[in-house]
């Protein structure tokens, strides 16, 4: 899964947009999809690697959603079981419940997500990243914030984040 992505946990590093990260997520969606638990209804791109032209932190965001009442357990052994490293609830920022996947120490090449398929959460990430998709002008204004806080924020992803809400929140519907 390599394809120019990975970066050092706690790093914010912007990266030239590349057609490489859909391939990649091609791979991954076949990976996971070929032996899911039923409890999985989807899986989805998100975050800036999804966005074609849009520059980002070479990091897949990788959505999974899941029927209401999924056993996390059975969920946790599928993902871990496909290397991925459990992080619990999003640092308590978000509801996701969040998995890390490192090909090697310290540097993430992607984070995954879990949700309830369909719910408030579920929208509003794939709201954002069609929003992006169709919109150039947003999608231009976005990376040029994103790089800004990366060189305001090199090590500090919690105030990079931070610094990105006021742009997300009113056009991740609601």
């Amino acid at each position: 899964m390599r394809a120019d992505l990975g970066l050092r946990r706690g790093i914010v590093d912007i990266a030239p947009a590349s057609d490489s990260w859909a391939r990649a997520f091609v791979d991954v969606h076949a990976t996971l999809a070929s032996n899911a638990p039923a409890s999985v209804i989807a899986i989805e791109h998100i975050g800036s690697t999804s966005v074609p032209g849009l520059d980002a932190k070479p990091i897949l965001d990788v959505l999974i959603g899941v029927r209401s009442g999924a056993e996390m357990s059975s969920l946790d052994d599928w993902l871990i079981g496909h290397g991925m490293l459990l992080r619990g609830n999003a640092d308590g920022i978000r509801p996701d419940r969040m998995y890390g996947y490192e090909l090697e120490p310290m540097i993430r090449l992607a984070n995954v997500h879990v949700l309830e398929h369909g719910d408030a959460d579920w929208r509003r990430y794939l709201a954002f990243r069609n929003h992006l998709r169709t919109n150039p002008a947003d999608r231009d204004a976005y990376g040029i914030l994103k790089r800004r806080l990366a060189a305001q924020h090199p090590d500090d992803r919690l105030a990079y984040i931070d610094g990105k809400e006021s742009f997300i929140l009113p056009r991740r519907g609601r």
